[in-house]
């Protein structure tokens, strides 16, 4: 037969099972010598290659090639079986044969054409003792051929000589119409010799052969097929039926659609679950091509199986650990504060590793610092916030000197290591991972986490891990600077609020600030208690628009203003109206919100002015609360002329008068009008002047009257006044409700009239 050169070279499929199944189903000599030529070539990473048929006459003839110019072609078309070349000295010696460029002399000075250096592959394509065909590789390298390349090129070798022959064979024969034309599979069984070379080159890749007849349903598994599904060569029965029976329940049907498709396409291919009967579960990858008579009709199958169960496990174990980490990062990212970062390593690394403990030390001034832990016994504890454990020869240091995680199996191992006891284990303890906390700045601290059981760390445990330590670092590092500029932020924030109220006669006032607990920028909200001429008392709150240092010092600037026209006796309306003034003069596109209250101690009269601020509540000496009736302006910095009416109220003695930014009613989880709501109505459940047990909780500026500001606590003033008064209890429940987290600052000023 004439077998014609293909000069361009075809893709191959990467995966070993595919190129076996696709040399077996190639039904042309042409192409499945390309297809073997372009496995090999992809196999020791070649570009140039060729495939020579042995000849009646012996010589060898070129029958498709990659890589070569014309030249070549054309001179090494036909080789003489005695030459000194790469494809004849592999016919005669009937072995793969590997051998640098330079020494073959039969090239003469067509050698210089070549890289320097190279050296030939070449394996015969045999079939018993014939040599049916020679497939050469040109190496650009020096280095022989690897075990592994060796095993492959004997596989591609032996599985394209059985098709090779069977192709060869199959046009001097001519079949009656009707008879099935099995592939070579069912003839390989038959035949021991074949079989056993078969089976030797199959197996170096761990794949198994089977051919099903379509018509009688035998289905004929060779010795490494019948091992993948645990059953014993001789005990399969070859019935299609009992392979069917070994399929998980769940992929059969996925199986009988593969294999009613592969009908028209004439291709098979089915990843899926056997249940072997010893119960062990394995996944299979099947690859078949379907086999026609002379009129086209399927008459069988002819593939290859190959067991996928490691790969397939690998690959779950690898997309688990992608969504973890997937998942661990988005935890992190939202995790703001050093505590947040501590938070999410217990609420979600914890579990998902199966640790019941862990403790996070930061790296401060030189030293280690306990920053949060979880899950030890009280004196285990109390010994991890010791100085003593940034020492050398403790866990922390041997993580930090180590740079890469450290593991401990057991108790045993880890006393070894450290035996001081003043790191010994919680006797609940057994098994440790130590995590040293690195970034591309340096290092932040360490992590321990402890197990309940010894245990083996795993290379997945290891790649986990390692992952986890490098997200903690970060979000620990970004944490730290987090922490360290809104700490910043806030103390900027209390500086430029009052550092004391006046003391003022005939009435109580009690102020709250509580920053927001997200962003990083101060905001604009303030309070003022001031006194004015005639006794009377003026009380101002206001926000400015943003959270911003820029926010900040807009606030400043109009609480200075305000406080200067205050002091020129300017009412509620002229003193907004100065401020509004004042604020549309400044090269600031940010607006405020204001509400400023005159009160006569004497007499309760209330005069008022507002600019886009929450309306006053009014809480009654006998529980009672309402929204003052206050119409206003626009915010300030809106409308230059614009106009702010001033209304009058009466606060009556023991009633008392709440002034807030929105902060404190406004959240996503309902409207502002359902925020103002809810406050009315948790405001009006006890008197005014009821006694409240609540506690200011942290962060948050408290003073009363004649006081200075302080966070929660009053300090100065004469001895009777130190006492928390039902005024003071009062603001702390308004401005820390159990279980409420202030999304935006927070300003209070409460002005109770006592006489």
């Amino acid at each position: 037969m004439t077998v014609e050169p293909e000069l361009v070279p075809s893709p191959v499929d990467p995966s070993w099972a595919g190129v076996v199944i696709g040399l077996l189903g190639r039904t042309s000599a042409s192409g499945l010598l390309t297809l073997a030529k372009e496995a090999a070539l992809a196999a020791v990473g070649s570009r140039a290659g060729a495939v020579y048929i042995r000849q009646d006459d012996g010589r060898l003839r070129l029958a498709t090639t990659t890589g070569y110019g014309e030249y070549i072609v054309e001179k090494y078309g036909s080789v003489d079986a005695e030459a000194d070349l790469p494809v004849a000295e592999a016919a005669r010696e009937r072995r793969l044969v590997w051998r640098p460029t330079r020494e073959y002399s039969g090239l003469g000075g067509d050698a210089a054409r070549f890289p320097s250096p190279s050296a030939y592959a070449s394996v015969p394509l045999m079939m018993e003792d014939r040599c049916l065909a020679v497939l050469s590789l040109q190496l650009d390298r020096a280095e022989p051929l690897s075990e592994s390349e060796e095993r492959t090129l004997s596989l591609i070798a032996a599985v394209a000589a059985q098709r090779l022959e069977y192709l060869l064979s199959r046009e001097s024969r001519v079949l009656p119409a009707g008879i099935p034309r099995l592939d070579q599979a069912v003839r390989l069984v038959e035949s021991r010799t074949r079989a056993a070379r078969l089976e030797l080159a199959m197996a170096s890749a761990d794949i198994g052969a089977f051919d099903w007849d379509f018509d009688s349903g035998r289905l004929v598994w060779d010795e490494r097929t019948c091992r993948l599904f645990g059953v014993e060569p001789d005990a399969f029965d070859e019935r299609i039926d009992t392979f069917y029976a070994h399929i998980h329940p769940e992929d059969q049907a996925a199986v009988h659609a593969a294999a009613r498709t592969s009908m028209r396409t004439g291709f098979y291919s089915a990843l899926y679950r056997i249940i072997r009967p010893d119960g062990a579960v394995r996944w299979i990858d099947a690859k078949a091509s379907v086999v026609r008579d002379p009129e086209g009709r399927p008459q069988g199958m002819v593939g290859v199986a190959q067991d996928r169960t490691e790969e397939r496990e690998h690959e779950e174990r690898r997309h688990a650990r992608r969504e973890f980490v997937l998942t661990l990062t988005a935890a992190f990212g939202t995790a703001l504060s050093t505590q947040d970062v501590v938070d999410t390593m217990t609420g979600t690394v914890l579990p998902a590793l199966d640790a019941n403990a862990l403790a996070i030390h930061l790296i401060r001034d030189g030293d280690v610092v306990l920053a949060g832990a979880a899950g030890y016994p009280e004196e285990v504890l109390r010994r991890l916030g010791e100085p003593s454990m940034g020492r050398a020869g403790s866990p922390m240091s041997a993580a930090l000197r180590a740079g890469t995680p450290l593991f401990y199996e057991s108790r045993e191992e880890f006393r070894a290591a450290f035996p001081d006891d003043s790191f010994r284990p919680a006797p609940e303890h057994h098994a440790w991972a130590l995590l040293p906390l690195t970034t591309a700045d340096g290092t932040v601290g360490t992590c321990i986490l402890s197990y309940a059981d010894a245990r083996g760390f795993t290379a997945d445990d290891q790649i986990v891990t390692t992952a986890i330590a490098g997200i903690l670092a970060q979000s620990l590092a970004r944490a730290r600077l987090y922490d360290q500029r809104r700490q910043a932020m806030t103390e900027l924030q209390r500086v430029m609020l009052p550092r004391s109220l006046p003391r003022l006669p005939g009435v109580e006032v009690a102020v709250r600030y509580r920053p927001g607990s997200e962003g990083l920028d101060v905001g604009g909200d303030w309070y003022d208690v001031v006194r004015l001429p005639g006794g009377k008392v003026g009380l101002m709150i206001g926000d400015v628009q943003g959270h911003s240092a820029q926010a900040a010092a807009v606030m400043g600037q109009l609480r200075t203003a305000l406080l200067a026209y205050a002091d020129d006796g300017h009412g509620p309306a002229d003193l907004m109206a100065c401020g509004n003034r004042m604020l549309c003069g400044l090269d600031t596109d940010l607006f405020a919100t204001c509400c400023i209250v005159e009160l006569d101690p004497a007499t309760g009269v209330l005069r008022m002015a507002r600019a886009g601020h929450p309306y006053p509540l009014l809480l009654e000496a006998d529980g009672t609360v309402r929204e003052l009736d206050c119409p206003g302006g626009l915010p300030l910095a809106c409308q230059l002329d614009d106009e702010y009416p001033m209304v009058t109220a009466e606060l009556a003695p023991g009633a008392t008068l709440l002034l807030y930014t929105d902060g404190l009613v406004e959240s996503r989880e309902h409207s502002y009008d359902e925020g103002v709501a809810e406050l009315m109505r948790s405001l009006s459940r006890r008197p005014a002047g009821g006694p409240d047990a609540d506690g200011a909780g942290p962060g948050v500026r408290a003073a009363r009257n004649g006081g200075p500001v302080r966070d929660g606590i009053l300090r100065g003033g004469p001895a009777g006044e130190r006492d928390r008064s039902d005024l003071d209890a009062l603001a702390d429940r308004i401005a820390a409700p159990a279980g409420r987290t202030a999304q935006d600052d927070i300003a209070v000023l409460l002005v109770r009239r006592t006489d």
